[in-house]
């Protein structure tokens, strides 16, 4: 989940009773489960239509498929928690996009292109189902259909262009084809982000340790008073999967239109020539997500040591960046704003080793301002270190800035002070800013209440220290009466 949202989105569960009940958020879209059934009602009668017709041409299908299923076997799990499988994207596309194979037309249909695809990748995917990693829903209703609509479209509606195009028009057609099956299958990917069923329900304050195993898939239902643009909401999510996929996508979509393209004088040999560039760039994007997987686990042990010396209480640094995320993705922001968070949230305690004594609980709301100040400076120096994450050293730097102060920045120097850094560091260093606190004023006077007086001193003090918009979503996510 790359980061912020895959750390905030692994999996459900509910345990404890919620404090209050909200309904459930009901969505403009269907589920990616309801779409799972319908695609595999769709798969079953393509495969009795199939059946009664009979396949054609067998040794190219059971060859493309082979290579499908190899590809799902290697499937890879990109930073985000995006899961893909280019050689078996390559050979699915590639197989809709072939119009002719070894000087030969290609006879196949939608449906047999359909149920090639379709039982390849089911079988594919059984090795890594055993090795506990199964192919989510929506992530197979995302290969089948995609590849299903180009094949419908190309061997279908466009089947009498095609009879007749020059060898430059036929170029031009599976280009389009393949660009359009670029497109759609990250906005697919969109509408399954935002509407993946429903949101959790409740306080998130019900659960044991907010933000751990329980509700790490959590998010307040919408109110009237804030509503959501879903169409927006929609399409920043399907750029944001264009830029996490710009690295393979591309290639994917070249490629398929090289094999259809070269499958005419190449026959079945051009699957396996096809297959080595895709094997070796698959084998350099699993090498960029382990090294991805490994530099954000070392953040998190960095993000430890001020418990193992005593400076804050354990599991500090974990509470407050998953509150942080709750409001971050309530307020709607981007993948990498999240990711900046998450890091910044992690580490923004990293400044008090450098306090000859600890703070009493390590509550830097309780302290003065110079020393809040000194913390977080101390804290951005130590990140900055890094040499990669600037951003999250100005939010840092941000943090201990009063929401009234920020504006009054904001306003004089529009965006160009470096030392405070853009409107999406100054939102992030709002919200990390009522998440700590909130955590601090919780746990400096635990008990049955805590939380409520807690949520009292944040909301006293909107539009001074805090952000309005942080402050509601908190509220929200709290859920107190």
């Amino acid at each position: 989940m790359s980061g912020a949202l895959r750390y905030f989105t692994r999996s459900r569960h509910e345990s404890g009773p919620a404090r209050t009940q909200t309904p459930p958020r009901h969505h403009f879209v269907a589920t990616p489960v309801l779409l799972g059934c319908l695609l595999v009602a769709g798969v079953l009668a393509a495969m009795l239509k199939l059946f009664v017709r009979g396949p054609v041409q067998m040794s190219d299908a059971l060859a493309f498929g082979a290579v499908i299923v190899l590809g799902e076997a290697l499937r890879i799990t990109l930073p985000g928690g995006r899961d893909n499988a280019p050689l078996a994207a390559t050979a699915g596309l590639g197989y809709a996009l072939t119009t002719s194979i070894g000087g030969r037309p290609a006879m196949w249909g939608p449906v047999q292109v359909i149920v090639v695809v379709a039982v390849a990748a089911v079988i594919g995917s059984v090795p890594q189902a055993i090795a506990g990693r199964p192919a989510p829903i929506g992530y197979l209703v995302r290969r089948i259909g995609v590849t299903g609509i180009v094949a419908w479209l190309l061997r279908t509606v466009l089947a009498p262009e095609i009879a007749t195009a020059t060898r430059t028009e036929l170029l031009l057609l599976l280009s389009a084809m393949a660009i359009l099956a670029l497109l759609m299958d990250p906005a697919l990917a969109a509408v399954f982000a935002t509407s993946s069923g429903y949101y959790a329900t409740g306080s998130l304050l019900s659960h044991s340790e907010y933000g751990d195993s329980s509700v790490e898939h959590g998010r307040p239902a919408e109110s009237a008073a804030a509503p959501r643009t879903s169409l927006r909401r929609l399409l920043d999510t399907w750029f944001e999967e264009c830029v996490a996929t710009a690295r393979i996508c591309p290639a994917v979509a070249a490629l398929s239109v090289a094999v259809a393209l070269a499958a005419d004088p190449l026959g079945l040999w051009v699957l396996p020539i096809a297959a080595a560039p895709v094997l070796v760039m698959q084998r350099a994007l699993r090498r960029y997500s382990a090294i991805r997987a490994t530099y954000q686990q070392t953040i998190r042990a960095l993000s430890r040591m001020t418990d193992l010396a005593g400076y804050t209480d354990p599991g500090h640094a974990r509470r407050v960046c998953r509150l942080a995320l709750a409001i971050g993705r309530d307020l709607d922001l981007t993948e990498p704003e999240l990711l900046d968070l998450e890091y910044a949230a992690l580490l923004h305690d990293i400044g008090q080793l450098s306090l000859a004594d600890p703070l009493p609980g390590g509550a830097t709301v309780l302290a003065t301002p110079w020393v809040a100040a000194e913390v977080a400076a101390r804290g951005a120096e130590v990140v900055r270190e890094t040499g990669v994450l600037d951003r999250v050293a100005r939010v840092l730097e941000a943090q201990p800035l009063s929401y009234r102060a920020q504006l009054a920045v904001s306003e004089a120097a529009v965006g160009e002070d470096e030392a405070i850094g853009d409107e999406s560091e100054r939102r992030a260093a709002a919200i990390l800013r009522v998440a700590n606190d909130f955590e601090d004023l919780r746990t400096a006077e635990p008990g049955p209440s805590a939380h409520v007086s807690a949520l009292a001193r944040i909301r006293r003090g909107i539009g001074d220290p805090y952000d309005p918009r942080a402050v509601e979503s908190l509220t929200r996510l709290v859920s107190v009466e």
